[in-house]
């Protein structure tokens, strides 16, 4: 029995969980189709957008296993390969800053700079990458152990980016 899965944003927690979904999986057909190299996506509180931000790494992660499953039954796998071509091909960078909250601007700016390092920890496999540089990997080091000034800091979403499109050879979706 499917049951309604209040307050989960995971999109893949959603679904193992067998919970209710109405399917925004065309939601994926769209981005796709869209030939901006820039989308914003503005909704109003608890809209979904995390949940569906969730959903398109969960699509287009290339580092992810098993994903298919997740898209079993849904809209986006009926669009033809054009589309399900698409699946599991991205390197993916996943961020939210919906759990970032403070009163105060400084703790603020620790609340992201501890954002960024799980996304570092999250994709601590480039420090074993052949394609990247010594100084590049000690630069992602530096983040990773929280040994980095805070200009490193402010380019450290960049330096990932750049990092994973010199690993992967394809464009990073963020």
């Amino acid at each position: 029995m499917s049951n309604i899965g209040i307050g989960i944003s995971d999109f893949k927690m959603l679904r193992v969980r067998n919970n209710f979904y109405i399917d925004k999986s065309l939601f994926i057909k769209h981005i796709i189709d869209n030939s901006s190299g820039v989308i914003l996506i503005t909704r109003p509180r608890r809209f979904g957008k995390t949940l569906n931000m969730s959903m398109l790494k969960y699509y287009f992660d290339c580092t992810l296993k098993d994903s298919k499953e997740l898209f079993n039954g849904l809209k986006i796998m009926d669009q033809g390969e054009e589309y399900t071509s698409k699946l599991g091909y991205y390197p993916v960078i996943y961020l939210t800053l919906k759990d970032v909250q403070s009163t105060n601007f400084v703790n603020m700016l620790l609340c992201l700079k501890t954002e960024l390092v799980e996304l570092y920890i999250d994709h601590a496999n480039l420090l074993k990458s052949e394609k990247l540089l010594d100084v590049e990997k000690e630069m992602f080091s530096k983040i990773l152990n929280l040994k980095a000034e805070q200009i490193d800091m402010q380019n450290a979403l960049k330096l990932l980016i750049r990092l994973m499109y010199k690993e992967y050879e394809k464009p990073v979706i963020l």
